[in-house]
Protein backbone atom coordinates (compact mmCIF):
# COMPACT_ATOMS: atom_id res chain seq x y z
CA UNK A 1 0.00 0.00 0.00
CA UNK A 2 0.83 3.32 -1.06
CA UNK A 3 1.52 6.03 1.96
CA UNK A 4 -2.06 8.27 0.24
CA UNK A 5 -4.35 5.32 0.61
CA UNK A 6 -3.38 4.85 4.54
CA UNK A 7 -3.91 8.26 4.95
CA UNK A 8 -7.61 8.76 2.90
CA UNK A 9 -8.62 5.53 5.25
CA UNK A 10 -7.82 7.09 8.44
CA UNK A 11 -10.27 9.72 8.32
CA UNK A 12 -13.57 8.18 8.67
CA UNK A 13 -15.91 7.51 11.75
CA UNK A 14 -15.78 4.41 13.76
CA UNK A 15 -19.24 3.21 14.49
CA UNK A 16 -18.99 3.84 18.24
CA UNK A 17 -18.34 7.62 17.41
CA UNK A 18 -21.17 7.76 15.26
CA UNK A 19 -23.40 6.26 17.77
CA UNK A 20 -21.93 8.67 20.21
CA UNK A 21 -22.83 11.85 18.27
CA UNK A 22 -26.20 10.65 18.04
CA UNK A 23 -26.96 10.04 21.70
CA UNK A 24 -25.68 13.75 22.22
CA UNK A 25 -27.90 14.90 19.33
CA UNK A 26 -31.15 13.07 20.83
CA UNK A 27 -30.04 14.79 24.42
CA UNK A 28 -29.39 18.07 23.41
CA UNK A 29 -32.77 18.02 21.79
CA UNK A 30 -34.78 16.35 24.40
CA UNK A 31 -33.49 19.38 26.97
CA UNK A 32 -33.59 22.39 24.51
CA UNK A 33 -37.09 21.66 22.91
CA UNK A 34 -39.30 22.52 25.55
CA UNK A 35 -36.78 25.64 26.82
CA UNK A 36 -37.18 26.70 22.91
CA UNK A 37 -41.28 26.54 22.54
CA UNK A 38 -41.44 28.36 26.01
CA UNK A 39 -38.89 30.79 24.70
CA UNK A 40 -41.01 31.19 21.46
CA UNK A 41 -44.51 31.52 23.16
CA UNK A 42 -42.69 34.37 25.35
CA UNK A 43 -41.68 36.17 22.32
CA UNK A 44 -45.11 35.94 20.64
CA UNK A 45 -47.01 37.41 23.99
CA UNK A 46 -44.15 39.67 24.23
CA UNK A 47 -44.91 40.76 20.28
CA UNK A 48 -49.24 40.53 20.81
CA UNK A 49 -48.93 42.97 24.36
CA UNK A 50 -47.03 45.26 22.63
CA UNK A 51 -49.59 45.49 19.67
CA UNK A 52 -51.98 46.27 21.64
CA UNK A 53 -49.80 48.89 23.85
CA UNK A 54 -49.18 50.37 20.13
CA UNK A 55 -53.10 50.59 20.17
CA UNK A 56 -53.21 52.38 23.64
CA UNK A 57 -50.96 54.93 22.17
CA UNK A 58 -51.97 55.55 19.43
CA UNK A 59 -56.02 56.17 20.64
CA UNK A 60 -53.66 58.55 23.38
CA UNK A 61 -51.95 60.45 20.78
CA UNK A 62 -55.48 60.83 18.68
CA UNK A 63 -56.97 62.21 20.75
CA UNK A 64 -55.05 65.07 21.79
CA UNK A 65 -54.35 65.70 18.50
CA UNK A 66 -57.87 65.40 17.33
CA UNK A 67 -58.81 67.77 20.47
CA UNK A 68 -61.59 64.73 20.65
CA UNK A 69 -62.12 61.39 23.13
CA UNK A 70 -60.66 58.04 21.13
CA UNK A 71 -61.76 55.14 22.54
CA UNK A 72 -60.51 51.69 22.33
CA UNK A 73 -63.16 48.00 22.14
CA UNK A 74 -63.01 44.80 22.10
CA UNK A 75 -64.35 44.08 18.21
CA UNK A 76 -64.48 41.65 15.27
CA UNK A 77 -64.09 44.08 12.83
CA UNK A 78 -60.93 42.48 11.10
CA UNK A 79 -63.20 39.69 10.63
CA UNK A 80 -66.47 40.71 9.87
CA UNK A 81 -65.80 44.02 8.41
CA UNK A 82 -68.54 45.71 11.08
CA UNK A 83 -67.19 48.20 13.11
CA UNK A 84 -68.79 47.11 16.40
CA UNK A 85 -67.86 47.15 20.07
CA UNK A 86 -68.75 43.68 20.98
CA UNK A 87 -67.10 40.82 22.85
CA UNK A 88 -63.87 40.67 24.35
CA UNK A 89 -60.32 41.94 23.84
CA UNK A 90 -58.96 38.50 22.38
CA UNK A 91 -60.95 38.17 19.87
CA UNK A 92 -60.13 41.71 18.01
CA UNK A 93 -60.22 45.39 18.93
CA UNK A 94 -60.24 48.90 17.04
CA UNK A 95 -59.48 52.73 17.75
CA UNK A 96 -62.02 54.99 16.63
CA UNK A 97 -62.63 58.56 17.33
CA UNK A 98 -65.71 58.82 20.03
CA UNK A 99 -66.64 61.87 20.54
CA UNK A 100 -69.97 60.82 22.97
CA UNK A 101 -67.59 58.34 24.87
CA UNK A 102 -70.23 55.42 24.66
CA UNK A 103 -69.41 52.06 23.43
CA UNK A 104 -71.08 52.18 19.94
CA UNK A 105 -69.26 53.43 17.35
CA UNK A 106 -71.86 55.55 15.10
CA UNK A 107 -72.01 55.86 11.43
CA UNK A 108 -71.35 59.91 10.73
CA UNK A 109 -69.79 61.11 13.99
CA UNK A 110 -67.25 58.28 15.01
CA UNK A 111 -64.50 57.39 12.93
CA UNK A 112 -62.77 54.38 13.11
CA UNK A 113 -58.79 54.51 12.96
CA UNK A 114 -57.57 51.25 13.04
CA UNK A 115 -58.41 47.97 13.39
CA UNK A 116 -56.20 44.89 15.05
CA UNK A 117 -56.59 41.25 14.42
CA UNK A 118 -57.27 39.17 17.87
CA UNK A 119 -54.63 37.06 20.00
CA UNK A 120 -53.24 33.83 18.73
CA UNK A 121 -55.48 30.80 19.67
CA UNK A 122 -54.52 29.57 23.28
CA UNK A 123 -53.51 33.34 24.21
CA UNK A 124 -55.56 35.38 26.29
CA UNK A 125 -56.07 39.11 28.13
CA UNK A 126 -57.81 39.24 31.27
CA UNK A 127 -57.98 41.65 34.26
CA UNK A 128 -54.91 41.20 36.68
CA UNK A 129 -56.61 38.92 38.98
CA UNK A 130 -57.20 36.81 35.86
CA UNK A 131 -60.87 36.47 37.09
CA UNK A 132 -62.80 37.48 33.64
CA UNK A 133 -61.64 38.59 30.03
CA UNK A 134 -60.71 41.84 29.22
CA UNK A 135 -63.76 43.91 27.60
CA UNK A 136 -64.29 47.25 28.91
CA UNK A 137 -64.11 50.21 26.80
CA UNK A 138 -61.05 52.45 27.13
CA UNK A 139 -61.43 56.49 26.60
CA UNK A 140 -58.69 59.02 26.11
CA UNK A 141 -59.65 62.80 26.13
CA UNK A 142 -58.60 65.64 24.46
CA UNK A 143 -56.40 65.98 27.22
CA UNK A 144 -54.76 62.33 26.87
CA UNK A 145 -55.90 61.09 30.12
CA UNK A 146 -57.89 58.28 30.59
CA UNK A 147 -59.27 59.48 34.46
CA UNK A 148 -59.11 56.06 35.02
CA UNK A 149 -56.17 53.09 36.15
CA UNK A 150 -55.87 49.77 34.23
CA UNK A 151 -54.41 46.58 34.58
CA UNK A 152 -54.26 44.39 31.83
CA UNK A 153 -52.67 41.11 31.41
CA UNK A 154 -51.39 39.01 28.41
CA UNK A 155 -51.33 35.12 29.01
CA UNK A 156 -49.60 32.79 27.23
CA UNK A 157 -51.12 29.12 26.38
CA UNK A 158 -50.88 27.04 29.62
CA UNK A 159 -48.53 24.54 27.95
CA UNK A 160 -45.95 27.38 26.93
CA UNK A 161 -45.39 27.87 30.82
CA UNK A 162 -44.04 31.20 29.74
CA UNK A 163 -43.94 34.53 32.61
CA UNK A 164 -47.71 36.82 31.56
CA UNK A 165 -47.12 40.52 30.66
CA UNK A 166 -48.89 43.05 31.93
CA UNK A 167 -50.47 46.71 30.45
CA UNK A 168 -50.87 48.85 32.97
CA UNK A 169 -51.94 52.21 32.56
CA UNK A 170 -51.70 54.61 35.32
CA UNK A 171 -54.91 57.84 35.91
CA UNK A 172 -52.97 59.91 33.25
CA UNK A 173 -52.91 57.38 30.56
CA UNK A 174 -49.72 56.71 30.67
CA UNK A 175 -49.07 52.72 29.57
CA UNK A 176 -46.40 50.56 30.28
CA UNK A 177 -45.40 46.85 30.17
CA UNK A 178 -44.72 44.81 33.08
CA UNK A 179 -43.99 40.67 33.17
CA UNK A 180 -44.90 38.63 35.76
CA UNK A 181 -47.27 40.65 37.34
CA UNK A 182 -50.18 38.53 38.21
CA UNK A 183 -51.12 34.37 37.95
CA UNK A 184 -52.69 33.61 34.81
CA UNK A 185 -55.85 31.89 34.90
CA UNK A 186 -55.34 27.51 34.28
CA UNK A 187 -57.96 27.42 31.37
Amino acid sequence: MDRMSLQIRGRGFTLVEMMIVVVLIGTLLSVGAPLMQRQLAGNRLHAESSRFLGAINLARSEAVMRNQTVSICPSTMAQTGVPKCSGIYAQGWIVFANPDRDKVVDTGTDTVLRVFEGLPEGYHLTNRSGSRDAFQLINFLPDGTSHSTRTLMFCPPQQALAPSLSIVMNIVGRARLVEDWGQCPAV
